[in-house]
């Protein structure tokens, strides 16, 4: 069965039509045409077992005409040919647990057969999974990175706040925010990576203020282009 990652994140239920080796819905299992029923075999008598001579030795094996059902069907049902058995196409509900693998397999019963389901999940371009753990990407702009702000993190219903001063790759623990362990108690844990974008082109007024700002920087490793450092080591736009 294959699953997108938000099915395999929640509880769902999903419909497959498989093919089930099930009684005969025209003999209901009888093998018999309706309205007829079967007699005693006549070559074993009813018993099921026949004797074979080979000369000196005597032999009992299962009946080669019944098969051992010590049954004579003269009119066999047409459907499953005799059988009391057809392969049939049903629709089944498959509860998919939540959090549940690529590549795990489910065991569950339908009537008197088992169905084994085997998932596959699709990637997410959104989430990467680590187990029951989930790792995701924020991203926040320079304003928000130096002056801290707030963001909605993807896949919650929750707002995360951003200190003042957070770097590039700053890493957010969200505690039990993960997926739901499959076959154990509790949940796995979130990881929001925080990602600064750099605007690659900006206006006149925000170029001056960067500009602006880049004259009053003590800390700058190297040179930034557009700006000069004097003697007295203060830094004015060229």
């Amino acid at each position: 069965m294959d699953l997108t990652f938000a099915q395999a994140a929640r509880d769902v239920n999903k419909d497959i039509n498989v093919n089930i080796v099930d009684t005969c819905p025209k003999c209901s299992g009888s093998r018999c045409e309706p309205g007829t029923k079967p007699g005693l075999c006549q070559y074993c008598n009813g018993t099921g077992m026949e004797t074979i001579s080979t000369g000196p030795f005597v032999m009992r094996s299962t009946c080669r005409y019944c098969q051992g059902t010590r049954q004579f069907i003269k009119y066999p049902c047409l459907e499953c040919e005799g059988k009391g058995q057809t392969v049939q196409r049903k629709k089944v509900t498959v509860p998919v647990p939540a959090g549940i693998e690529n590549g795990q397999t489910v065991r569950m019963q339908f009537g008197r057969k088992e169905l084994f389901v085997i998932f596959r999940v699709e990637p997410s371009k959104q989430f990467r999974r680590d187990g029951a753990d989930v790792h995701s990407e924020a991203t926040i702009s320079i304003a928000q990175a130096v002056l801290g702000g707030t963001i909605r993190v993807q896949g919650e219903d929750q707002v995360l706040n951003i200190p003042a001063g957070t770097s590039s790759h700053h890493k957010v623990y969200l505690r039990g925010k993960g997926l739901k362990r499959v076959n154990a108690h509790g949940r796995g844990d979130h990881y929001v990576i925080i990602k600064i974008e750099v605007p690659k082109s900006l206006t006149a007024e925000q170029r001056a203020l960067m500009e602006a700002y880049a004259e009053l920087e003590t800390d700058t490793p190297g040179q930034i282009n557009g700006i000069t450092t004097r003697q007295d080591g203060s830094k004015k736009s060229t």
